[in-house]
């Protein structure tokens, strides 16, 4: 997902009574919305950026993310560690032996914020408007390992009903597999994709097949979390508080969240230390040495699956030669780059995947060493010996925090040295990137991508040739065959050969250069626990 995230769940305890230090406290008595909040039970959050909607199929943004899981739950959740599987609105399941079905309890009690009850055919519904052609939801692959998803999602069958989906009753719903996917519970309960939306409410606003419609608004907007969405002002804050009807309504024990976009990673650290924030999404890497001594215990590190990478867009002259990507990727030093940029927040990445994903450590990529002498001699066999004749290179990165900007003038400038070639950066507000990269505007992105569930193929995913998430439109059949490969394996040694392949084959076309691997550091009050 981009710029996203593991599911983050918002049953949080909230301490009552705080001492704050009077840097925190203003003056004249005047409380701190953080203060107001401990007291009141409303969560203060900052967010990377004003969400488009709040619809949970089209949603590819990590932020936004924290939001939609306030508003919706879907039939599992992941604990607190990441990795057990939680009841959600499915109180049990049953898992076949071959596994190939899984059948989900929908709980009796499962209620619409709108009072009206949650059923097996609105799982049905909200399944297959994820993959439906017509709304082109960019994760609709996330879910391809189910019976007919690839075909539907992809135009080649028009009926949903071929989809492997079924609901025998009210509160039964069965979901049939094409191939064994031991990662299958793990992905329904992280990202947004496979949250319940209420049929009604789309149909009412226009919303089956339109993005932005206005069933996400407030007051449209009709949910089954454990929050409502009270109040929504643009580009200032999104309010939720507390859904009575939710089903476990009585163990939810904030009264509400708020959220409020802010881009900057500066402006998030000045709210926390002025008492605006509870947490943070965001840091200054800048800030890290000053906290670690300082404040060690409210500077956070969360272990992500994230890796952080140039996405080269190969239809565009003359990033269509992969001699050229290569030279890109072998004049960059990862190792003083990530410590030049990321103090301690970032290992150099030498693999698209994140060793340790699903418990796979990918072979080091040849295309990711630093080889100045080999970037040369490929851009001259290339046709552009010393840089002559080639077009400066458009670097788009989203936002304009410290350590992104950074990472685009040390690129910038490596580049200018060690093969002779022009870079013009343009820091883009999170919107306009989101679209020009599902558009394909652009020569070369610094991407992100966070595997929504624990597997590798969760990355390699973006690889994949017709992939909703293969932004760079790169397309290789012997990467695929061993991605298909993969995904009908039983065998964890024969999965593991088949993703050796396609690092290899990444390796040899260099659609992605791996730059990162990246953690979150963020800012926590000593308020919030869980």
């Amino acid at each position: 997902m981009k710029c996203l995230s593991p599911s983050v769940r918002l049953r949080l305890s909230l301490l009552v009574t705080l001492a704050l230090g009077t840097a925190l406290s203003p003056g004249c008595g005047r409380k701190t919305r953080v203060e107001s909040g401990s007291r009141d039970g409303v969560l203060h959050i900052a967010i990377r950026g004003e969400p488009p909607d709040l619809d949970p199929d089209t949603n590819i943004d990590w932020d936004t993310s924290h939001v939609l899981n306030a508003l919706f739950e879907g039939l599992v959740r992941l604990s607190n560690d990441g990795h057990a599987v939680l009841p959600g609105a499915a109180d049990r399941w049953e898992v076949s032996a071959d596994g190939l079905i899984y059948t989900f309890h929908i709980r009796p009690d499962a209620r619409w914020s709108n009072g009206a009850a949650l059923t097996s055919d609105d799982f049905v519904f909200s399944f297959r408007r994820a993959f439906d052609p017509m709304l082109a939801c960019e994760e609709s692959s996330f879910g391809f390992a189910i019976a007919g998803a690839e075909a539907y999602a992809e135009g080649r069958a028009k009926d949903p009903s071929t989809l492997g989906l079924d609901a025998p009753d009210a509160h039964t719903f069965v979901i049939r597999l094409a191939t064994p996917a031991p990662y299958f519970l793990s992905l329904l309960g992280t990202g947004t994709l496979f949250l319940p939306v209420n049929r009604a409410s789309l149909e009412r606003f226009g919303g089956v097949h339109q993005r932005g419609a206005a069933w996400t608004r407030e007051g449209n907007l009709v949910c089954n979390g454990p929050f409502v969405l009270t109040r929504w002002a643009q580009n200032q804050v999104i309010e939720v508080r507390r859904n009575p009807l939710y089903w476990d309504a009585a163990n939810v024990r904030l009264a509400g969240v708020n959220f409020y976009p802010a881009e900057d990673f500066s402006a998030q650290e000045r709210g926390y230390r002025a008492g605006e924030f509870h947490v943070t999404t965001a840091f200054p890497i800048y800030k890290a040495s000053a906290y670690e001594t300082e404040k060690p215990s409210v500077l956070h590190m969360s272990p992500i699956l994230r890796t952080e990478f140039l996405t080269f867009n190969v239809a565009i002259t003359p990033f269509t030669d992969a001699r050229v990507r290569q030279a890109l990727s072998l004049a960059v030093d990862r190792d003083r780059l990530a410590s030049a940029v990321y103090h301690s927040f970032a290992e150099p990445a030498h693999a698209l995947v994140r060793p340790g994903t699903g418990g796979y450590t990918p072979p080091a990529s040849p295309s990711c060493r630093f080889d100045p002498d080999a970037a040369r001699r490929l851009l001259a066999e290339a046709g552009y010996p010393g840089g002559h004749g080639f077009p400066v290179v458009e670097l788009m990165l989203v936002g304009n925090d410290s350590h992104t900007i950074s990472t685009g003038e040390v690129l910038q400038a490596t580049w200018q040295s060690v093969l002779g070639i022009g870079t013009s950066l343009l820091p883009t507000e999170a919107k306009v990137y989101f679209d020009a990269e599902r558009t394909k505007h652009y020569h070369v992105i610094l991407d992100i991508w966070i595997s929504p569930w624990d597997d590798p193929s969760s990355t390699f995913q973006i690889a994949q040739s017709g992939n909703p998430n293969n932004d760079s439109g790169w397309s290789d059949s012997g990467f695929d065959r061993a991605y298909h490969n993969a995904e009908i394996a039983l065998d964890p040694k024969a999965r593991a050969r088949a993703f050796d392949v396609q690092e290899a084959r990444l390796a040899a076309g260099v659609p992605y250069a791996p730059i990162f691997f990246t953690n979150q550091p963020q800012l926590v009050h000593p308020a919030v626990r869980g």
